[in-house]
């Protein structure tokens, strides 16, 4: 067995007898929005095999397109034909149209050439000379205008382009030019059918494949979920699109969840590089090339067969190539295995006509499923909802789609199922439960004190915090049903009871039963330990004072918060009696100067002076008497201070 990847056509082929295309035997549809078609089929000899392609699907089919003989048969280059870039092969013409130049661009482009301007009933024959914008009156405004300059056989004439009707190139040649141009433009619009030969050499008849991807629509799963008295009864069906242009007759279909990478790039369309100029030397010496451009000269005559390996061994055999292809779809299959894709295999050939769908059966088993009323407040505050609770008890991974639900044999309503794996479960609901009621009738918080401690300066308390809701439950149903009840939760909060809750991803899920016509209240009750901590030393005494209130704490801490309480308060009144003494000596300072701004206008010799000398100097005693006191006080505070942190540092309670 052979294998090859395509190849751009930079070899002539060898002809061969062109054969009818190979059926398509395999489609494999997958969710990234590309589909793998396999063709399978006997060649004779030398053969060749024609696709047609659009032209959107040729980028594709050059990045994936893989060709197989099984029987010793040999793979030739792929040969297509690719398409240059419009706005490179327009400025190839004399006269380029690439960027849809207006009248006055065209005509400069024209400079040099014959033209024949048709203005009103004359006709002006002459060569194109240069397009210039002038500014002319207009109505006592001024404005700006484009003449087109010609020089004629009587001179040179300048014509207002908005007054010429029409121009015609005189000029065979460039003539010629502006028609082929034009005649690419309207070629570039032509998106049809791309042909792609496929050569292969050998004896006799053999085998080969041909595969490649191609854009497809994602195809999709729909259930109908059959619930009465017999068991829960599950159909899948996919929804498959053939938007090609072939009829799909008697095809293998296999259906791919899951998103493999899938991009597109553009490789049908010749990509060129910018190359550097270099200047023109004198010197005898060629310059020499840049690096980088004797790489890429290189790489492109090996690319272009220029330059061949004389080692024919230095190419990989092609059983090698085997084994890495083998090894890349073992790493694909291990994947699959992972669970990282699931396909739906269908077992029987399936027939899809071009540009037609088709619903194809994909399950039909009975599955685990029980009928529930699933309450949700966020969904609907007083009603619950009629659902099912499904085990995928089957052995494949459910994709995503909608799901009806029949109950008793008629419809009951449509539920959406997410991607549910093999033994996963899932309660789809599909209807609104008008016979159950609930309200929820409060939710009250309450706090109990657990431990008080003082350890290193810091008192800490913890409480425990209790969140209870009430519901109140209302059934009008003459049959007995299971209530599937949803609360949230919050992480720090923990469920004290009932014990016996599901968790799902927000919510906590509580199973209830109900009785015929059964009024019952349920009580959720939640609870998680608040911590507070109090630096003792930083805290106001307020708040102190009001903890100390607390009725349930032990003596030997109320006894500390009292001593701390009574130590603080020592030194609030040592730091008030400082600042009152500072407040004094302030206040006799203000009085100083005024007394001394008054003695700059006395007499020395005045008993008034004299008198606000003796002044100055009781006020002076009484300065230095308050500055000791001062100090007395501040060193009072700074003892009391030092020996309430030690106190509150030696607190372990």
């Amino acid at each position: 067995m052979r294998y090859a990847w395509t190849a751009f056509l930079l070899l002539t082929v060898g002809g061969g007898l062109a054969q009818d295309m190979l059926p398509i035997t395999r489609v494999v549809l997958f969710r990234s929005g590309v589909g793998y078609i396999e063709r399978t089929g006997h060649i004779q000899g030398e053969a060749r095999l024609v696709l047609s392609m659009r032209e959107s699907q040729m980028n594709d089919l050059l990045k994936s397109l893989v060709l197989v003989d099984f029987d010793g048969g040999q793979i030739l280059p792929v040969q297509y034909t690719p398409r240059d870039p419009l706005s490179r092969t327009l400025s190839a013409f004399a006269v380029n149209l690439a960027d849809n130049p207006n009248l006055a661009t065209l005509l400069s482009r024209l400079r040099g050439a014959t033209v024949a301007l048709q203005v009103g009933e004359a006709t002006l024959q002459g060569v194109v000379l240069s397009v210039e914008a002038r500014q002319v009156p207009d109505d006592e405004v001024v404005v700006e205008q484009v003449f087109v300059n010609l020089m004629t056989s009587e001179g040179m004439r300048s014509v207002a382009l908005p007054s010429v009707q029409s121009v015609r190139v005189l000029d065979e040649r460039l003539q010629k030019e502006l028609q082929d141009a034009l005649a690419t433009l309207g070629t570039a619009l032509d998106t049809t059918r791309k042909t792609v030969e496929l050569h292969f050499r050998g004896q006799g008849s053999r085998r080969v494949l041909v595969g490649y991807l191609t854009e497809t629509p994602l195809w999709k799963m729909t259930y109908r979920l059959v619930l009465g008295a017999d068991a829960p009864l599950l159909q899948g069906w996919a929804i498959v699109e053939n938007t090609t242009d072939e009829d799909w007759r008697e095809v293998r279909v296999e259906l791919v969840s899951g998103r493999p990478v899938s991009f597109i790039q553009n490789l049908y369309e010749p990509l060129y590089l910018p190359r550097p100029r270099l200047p023109t030397s004198p010197e005898t010496e060629p310059a020499a090339a840049p690096e980088a451009m004797l790489r890429e000269e290189l790489a492109l005559k090996r690319a272009q067969g220029v330059e061949r390996p004389s080692d024919p061994t230095g190419v990989p055999a092609l059983t090698e190539a085997d084994k890495a292809l083998r090894e890349s779809i073992i790493e694909m299959a291990t994947g699959q295995e992972r669970g990282a894709l699931f396909d739906y295999r269908i077992e029987q050939p399936v027939t899809i006509l071009r540009q037609q769908s088709a619903m194809l059966p994909v399950l039909n088993r009975a599955v685990q499923a029980e009928t529930v009323s699933l309450y949700n407040p966020a969904s609907h505050p007083r009603h619950p909802f009629f659902g099912v609770k499904l085990t995928n008890t089957t052995n494949l991974t459910l994709m995503e789609g909608p799901v009806t639900v029949y109950l008793n044999g008629s419809y009951g309503g449509d539920a959406q199922l997410p991607t549910l794996e093999p033994n996963g479960e899932r309660v789809l609901t599909f209807a609104l439960d008008l016979g159950v009621e609930i309200t929820r009738d409060r939710e009250a918080v309450t706090s109990r004190q657990v431990s008080v401690k003082i350890v290193n300066g810091v008192l800490e308390q913890r409480s425990l915090l209790r969140r209870e809701n009430e519901y109140r439950i209302v059934s009008r149903d003459s049959k007995p049903r299971t209530l599937l009840l949803e609360q949230p939760f919050e992480g720090e909060w923990e469920l004290a009871e009932p014990r016996n809750a599901e968790r799902t991803a927000r919510f906590y899920r509580f199973r209830i039963a109900l009785e015929p016509n059964q009024t019952r209240t349920f009580k959720v009750v939640e609870q998680r330990v608040q911590q507070e901590t109090l630096a003792l030393l930083q805290t106001d005494e307020a708040t102190l004072r009001l903890f100390l209130q607390n009725r349930q704490l032990s003596e030997p801490l109320r006894q500390a918060l009292t001593t701390i309480l009574s130590r603080r308060r020592t030194i609030s009144e040592l730091g008030a009696a400082i600042r009152q003494r500072e407040a004094q000596i302030r206040a006799i300072a203000d009085d100083q100067a005024r007394i001394r701004e008054n003695m700059k206008a006395l007499d020395r010799t005045s008993e008034l002076y004299r008198q606000y000398v003796q002044k100055l100097t009781a006020q002076e005693r009484e300065i230095e008497e308050t500055r000791r006191a001062i100090q007395r006080l501040s060193e009072q505070k700074a003892q009391a201070e030092r020996e309430l942190n030690e106190y509150v540092a030696g607190l372990n309670i």
